[in-house]
C-alpha cells in the first residue's frame, strides 16, 4: 500500500514510521528474546568450563543476542535516516503463512506430502517458477530429503496419511 492506504504496484505495505524506528524495534525485540532466552537458561545447570552443561549453550546464545539486539538498536537510534518503512512484502507473508501452515500439518500429514506443498509454494512465490514444475520440484525435493533422513542417516520422520 502507498502512503495514502492504497496497494502499490510491488504488493507491499508502507507504513509512514520511519526506517530507523523499525530497526530500533527489530534490535529491541532481539534483545528482548536473548533475555528471555537467558530467564529459561538459569536453573538448567550450566557444567563447568571443562565440561559445559546443556545450560550453557542458551545461556551463551542468549547473551550474545542481547548484545546484538542492543547494538542493532543504538545503530539504528544513531542513524536517524527519515524513510519509510516498509511493512510487509507480499513473498515475505506468503512465506511466513506457508511456514506457519506446514508446522501446523507436520505431525498429522506427515514430511512428505507437508513439505512437497510447503516447497511447492515458497518456489512458486520465491522462484516465480509455474506452479506444475513447482509442485513437481516440491515432490522431489521432499521424497529427497526424506530418502535422506529415514534410509541413509536412519532419522524418523514423521509419517503421517501416507505411510511414508
Amino acid at each position: 500500500m502507498s502512503a495514502n492506504g492504497r496497494p502499490d504496484m510491488t504488493g507491499s505495505i508502507r507504513t509512514g514510521i520511519p526506517h530507523w524506528i523499525g530497526d530500533a524495534l527489530v534490535g529491541l525485540a532481539l534483545a528482548g528474546g536473548g533475555a528471555v532466552l537467558v530467564a529459561l537458561s538459569l536453573p538448567i545447570p550450566r557444567g563447568e568450563i571443562g565440561n559445559p552443561g546443556p545450560g550453557f549453550l542458551p545461556l551463551v546464545l542468549g547473551l550474545v543476542l542481547v548484545g546484538l539486539g542492543i547494538g542493532c538498536a543504538v545503530r539504528a537510534w544513531r542513524a536517524h535516516v527519515g524513510a519509510g518503512v516498509v511493512l510487509a512484502e507480499r513473498k515475505a507473508v506468503v512465506c511466513v503463512v506457508a511456514l506457519f501452515g506446514a508446522a501446523l500439518a507436520f505431525v498429522p500429514f506427515g514430511f512428505v506430502p507437508t513439505m512437497a506443498i510447503f516447497l511447492a509454494v515458497l518456489f512458486g512465490v520465491l522462484a516465480s517458477m509455474p506452479w506444475w514444475r513447482a509442485a513437481l520440484a516440491g515432490g522431489v525435493a521432499s521424497i529427497a530429503v526424506w530418502f535422506w533422513f529415514e534410509r541413509l542417516l536412519g532419522l524418523s520422520l514423521p509419517a503421517g496419511v501416507v505411510g511414508f
